[in-house]
């Protein structure tokens, strides 16, 4: 993953990270959102809406040479919108859903196992 700094303009591994650079670190949900639209992280129900590398380096000269990265406040309230009714989901349904998405594969596995190795 790529991030950039919204501060500095710092490249970045991770966009909750402390920037190496100038020490600044999301805390805010405004922050975060932010640091989230400046990655390849930038995802929301599957729909990738993120910069590509380039881009991203593109902004980040840019904000290295004093010139800041313009936000649409609309696009800040989505994000943060999206990561609470994500933090909202219960974790029991994570545990219901995740028991669904692996148990056919777990089985389908288990199949083959009892039919290669079950002595004959």
């Amino acid at each position: 993953m790529l991030a950039i700094c919204v501060h500095c303009g710092n490249i970045k591994r991770s966009l909750t990270a402390r920037c190496a650079n100038c020490h600044f670190q999301p805390q805010a949900d405004e922050e975060k959102a932010r640091a989230f639209i400046l990655s390849t992280a930038y995802e929301i129900d599957g729909e990738y809406r993120g910069k590509t590398d380039e881009q991203l380096t593109t902004i980040a000269a840019a904000i290295e040479n004093g010139h800041p990265y313009t936000f649409d406040e609309a696009e800040i309230q989505a994000v943060i919108a999206y990561a609470q009714r994500v933090l909202a989901v219960p974790a029991k349904q994570l545990i219901i859903d995740g028991a669904r998405w692996l148990l056919p594969p777990f089985l389908i596995l288990m199949v083959v196992y009892l039919l290669l190795f079950l002595p004959k």
